[in-house]
């Protein structure tokens, strides 16, 4: 039996018929060619600080900053360029589900590479989460694309959570070493995982967005070893920490809280001073109330400060002093919204992650301390 086209084909003009074929031809290679997705499409969402300036698309650096994508189709493959700022500890690390399966890790590889996360998936709409697991000191990743199924199409990636907290620290909240054995194993991407820092826990538990400004070996006045680069409050203004001139736009996303472990650095050998302590410390609260009315500021004396190292120094008793002295001094001024909180130091029987750093035990715990704590502060039920 003839289909009903056969007898329009029979009488239409070569010329038409001609046209017809190769509009046909074009129609069908459009469906075995996959849909390519531009890095600067609007239906991507992005959590955390990420320069999407850049026209070759948008760079990360900061670990636990994310990509959320919606798509239908059976299959999602990512273009990815890697930036390594430190050959001896790339390539940066990121994890990745697709539908809400267990997260599975993904090492960015050295130049511009697809990396196919799933394929075969079931005809409908489905759902990409993507963190970055490392952080800036590994280096920068830049998005160059999506790649789809044939016919499928990019939709608009849901909502992100109305409810936000920002991460302000060093080490301790980069996730450094938090898997490795022990104290005795050095920095490296296999051993730093983002989302299995308290602050990471803290921000699941609440069903918050979080961003984390987080960088190993920074202070609030003194850098580990003296370090003459720049300090954490120097880096805060930025979107990409090592470009000077990629500033960030505090009004692009306010947060509810503000969350600072700083300190542990500026006490890495001997006392940094008083003054110059103080002054930092509260320079940098201020500049933050300044950007931020009406958040919540908490500043936090972390696990990492303790008395017995350095030797002499004493270093959480007088980081305690200073800094619920000036969180004391600003209260007293009028702010309300500024707080101080204690985390238990370390504990031996929890063990510890690479060169001493807070074991995923040791996160735990301090998860547990702080998220009833935001609770009540933030009224979030």
């Amino acid at each position: 039996m003839s289909h009903p086209l056969d007898s329009r084909m029979a009488n239409t003009p070569w010329r038409l018929l001609s046209l017809m074929v190769v509009a046909l031809a074009v129609l069908g290679g459009c469906r075995t060619v996959p849909v390519q997705v531009s890095p600067l499409a609007s239906e991507l969402r992005f959590s955390g600080r990420v320069d999407r300036g850049h026209p070759g698309g948008p760079r990360l650096a900061w670990g636990g900053t994310s990509l959320t994508a919606r798509f239908t189709g059976t299959s999602i493959g990512l273009r990815l360029l890697d930036l390594p700022k430190n050959e001896e500890l790339s390539p940066n690390r990121f994890r990745f589900s697709v539908d809400g399966a267990p997260f599975r890790d993904l090492y960015v590889g050295e130049g511009r590479l697809l990396y196919r996360l799933a394929e075969h998936l079931p005809e409908g709409e489905h759902l990409l989460r993507l963190e970055k697991e490392t952080e800036s000191v590994v280096g920068e990743t830049q998005l160059l694309g999506l790649e789809l199924a044939p016919g499928a199409r990019l939709l608009p990636a849901p909502p992100a959570p109305s409810r936000r907290i920002e991460f302000i620290g060093d080490s301790g909240l980069t996730g450094y070493g938090i898997e490795g054995k022990n104290e005795t194993c050095s920095f490296n991407a296999e051993t730093q995982r983002n989302s299995l820092t308290w602050a990471a826990l803290v921000a699941t538990e609440l069903q918050a967005e979080a961003a984390f400004i987080a960088f190993s070996g920074k202070g609030v006045a003194v850098n580990y070893s003296n370090d003459p680069t720049p300090t954490l409050p120097q880096l805060y203004e930025r979107t990409l920490p090592y470009r000077e001139d990629s500033r960030w736009d505090f009004h692009a996303w306010v947060p509810d809280a503000v969350v600072i472990q700083l300190g542990a650095n500026d006490f890495w050998k001997e006392h940094p001073g008083e003054e110059r302590f103080r002054g930092a410390y509260r320079s940098l609260v201020e500049g933050i109330r300044g950007r931020y009315p009406n958040a919540h500021i908490l500043c936090v004396l972390g696990s990492s400060l303790i008395d017995e190292w350095p030797k002499d120094v004493h270093a959480r008793t007088h980081a305690r002093t200073l800094i619920s002295g000036v969180v004391e001094t600003l209260s007293q001024g009028g702010d309300a919204r500024v707080h101080f909180v204690e985390v238990p130091a370390r504990r031996e029987e929890e063990g510890f992650g690479c060169t001493w750093h807070p074991s995923r035990k040791t996160h735990q715990r301090v998860a547990e301390q702080m998220t009833p704590l935001l609770r009540e502060l933030l009224g979030w039920r």
